[in-house]
């Protein structure tokens, strides 16, 4: 595994080559860090990706064209080592291939590469997945940054929110067990905003679809100082998560789902799958401010 800096005026970011993870930003003006710093204890990530599957999978197995197959929470691709592409100051490439390891999880040969570029206060992380195979490839992919919130040691979380760009009303999907029990709870009603407190979570990650907005900030009530703000716009699904009693949210744009309880007949079937004919390319960006 190997670090890789990209540096502007304004931010210096850290990444690593296994899971081609972004580990850090740090800001210039005052050395404040931004992406939670995985503590083992709490929560040992910083930024995974989430490749070829959001979320779990019905005890962690899948069907697929009559032969069922094995894979983790959130896919294989934040566990695997990346090559490096292209790197410059403000941008670097990574990317990764299918081998004999990931076609017994995932039998494809694909191609995921990650693009992170630093410009001003904002990263931008792109990815882009191509079927290299003769066959319909089914796939998700998302995203799991954590960032700091409180971002001082004497704030309380209470005095932070989430703000929409627009007014929202929107329902949460709910899981148990890591899986979508099909039953949802209210939480915005024409609102553009949500208060952050710890027992928002005490029941998993928030799951969100049919967002009206392009981006969702993490504010601070008291004198709406800003933190950080995440774009996503083109992504349909959107997650909010907390490990509970842990001083991060992950604010996540996923094009994919976790399983139901009841699981999926056929992988390709699942909602939120998206499928690549051989030889097509699918491609999705976002965007983090940091203020």
């Amino acid at each position: 595994m190997a670090n890789y800096i990209l540096e502007n005026d304004h931010l210096t970011a850290t990444l690593k080559s296994e899971g081609a993870e972004l580990t850090s930003v740090r800001s210039k003006a005052d050395n404040q860090e931004y992406i939670w710093q995985a503590d083992p204890a709490v929560w040992a990530r910083h930024a995974p990706v989430l490749f070829p599957i959001v979320g779990r999978l019905k005890d962690n197995q899948y069907q697929l064209n009559g032969d069922a197959y094995s894979m983790g929470q959130h896919g294989f691709a934040r566990d695997q080592n990346f090559s490096v592409i292209n790197q410059s100051d403000t941008e670097i490439t990574f990317g990764l291939t299918a081998s004999p390891e990931t076609q017994k999880m995932y039998p494809f040969n694909f191609v995921l590469d990650i693009r992170y570029t630093l410009q001003d206060n904002e990263l931008t992380v792109a990815y882009q997945v191509t079927n290299q195979d003769q066959v319909t490839m089914p796939f998700s992919i998302g995203a799991h940054p954590a960032f700091y919130c409180p971002t001082q040691q004497n704030q309380r979380l209470e005095e932070y929110h989430l703000q929409f760009e627009k007014p929202e009303t929107l329902s949460r999907h709910l899981l148990e067990d890591g899986l979508r029990n099909g039953d949802t709870e209210p939480l915005l009603n024409n609102e553009d905003v949500l208060p952050l407190h710890r027992k928002l979570f005490e029941s998993d990650a928030i799951i969100f679809k049919d967002i009206a907005s392009d981006w969702v900030r993490i504010l601070r009530q008291s004198d709406g100082q800003r933190v950080v703000t995440v774009i996503f716009s083109g992504f349909p699904y959107l997650g909010i998560w907390q490990k509970v009693g842990a001083d991060f949210y992950c604010i996540e744009p996923w094009y994919g789902l976790a399983d139901t309880e009841e699981g999926q007949a056929d992988f390709a079937q699942k909602e939120g799958i998206m499928t690549l004919s051989p030889e097509e390319q699918f491609s999705a960006e976002y965007q983090i401010k940091f203020h």
